[in-house]
């Protein structure tokens, strides 16, 4: 186990949308800058380990949700640098409402990049002592994400300078923008997301055509595909239910 961390925070207006919940990718964009604090404190940040030829990149999310935090709702986030093996290291976080009422908890995949090379290398002891993220020949499964067959058109996006990150990609949250826009309005109003895997294969890189393949089948599960020059940059499957009103 690792050394925990948390922080309070009031969900500002400006990361929520018509449903006056949060959006999920500044969900995951909080949820990201807490661990970065984290590791600021002890030198290795994203600025930090950049500085270094060296960048944290995250592979696989699985998302577990009671309920979305709201506009102007206090949280607070824990999470902790749980275990790593010889290329994956293993981090969890919770979100936790003002009466102590877990809303969400979250599983993720990290494996460190070398920033030149864009290729991954071993991870290291050293850095991981840092945050007390023991070794662990365990090795986390998460859910298998279906293979499926899209029948409808996908949206097209184009990425942008303010998509890209300080690793030189564009940044994981927008994939998800690009995934759940593709559902449309009158979808999201009407329903909750309950689970979220999300696998990320290929970067994404600045100026590149995006298509955002998403097709709902009759159980309420989403799956999405987000595809540049006929190859898999991401695949996701979600669940989802009936917003109560």
């Amino acid at each position: 186990m690792g050394q925990q961390y948390q922080e309070t925070k009031v969900i500002p207006f400006y990361s929520t949308n018509a449903t006056s919940e949060i959006n999920i990718s500044a969900l995951f964009n909080e949820m990201l800058l807490v661990s970065e604090h984290q590791l600021h404190a002890v030198g290795i940040d994203s600025q930090q380990m950049v500085a270094q030829g060296i960048g944290w990149v995250v592979t696989k999310y699985h998302l577990e949700i009671a309920r979305l935090p709201r506009i102007n709702e206090k949280v607070t986030i824990v999470t902790e640098a749980n275990s790593y093996n010889k290329f994956f290291c293993y981090r969890t976080f919770t979100l936790y409402d003002s009466q102590g009422q877990q809303l969400l908890h979250l599983l993720s995949n990290w494996v460190m990049m070398d920033i030149k090379k864009r290729s991954m290398i071993e991870v290291i002891p050293e850095t991981m002592a840092k945050i007390g993220c023991e070794y662990s020949t365990d090795i986390w499964r998460f859910p298998r994400i279906q293979r499926f067959k899209y029948s409808q058109s996908p949206q097209i996006y184009r990425t942008r300078f303010f998509d890209i990150d300080v690793n030189g990609h564009v940044n994981n949250s927008i994939y998800l923008d690009w995934m759940l826009d593709s559902l449309g309005k009158d979808f999201l109003m009407q329903h909750q997301l309950q689970t979220l895997d999300i696998k990320y294969d290929r970067e994404v890189a600045y100026r590149q055509s995006v298509q955002s393949f998403a097709q709902l089948e009759d159980n309420l599960i989403s799956h999405h595909q987000i595809l540049t020059d006929n190859k898999v940059n991401a695949q996701a499957q979600m669940q989802w239910q009936q917003r109560q009103k």
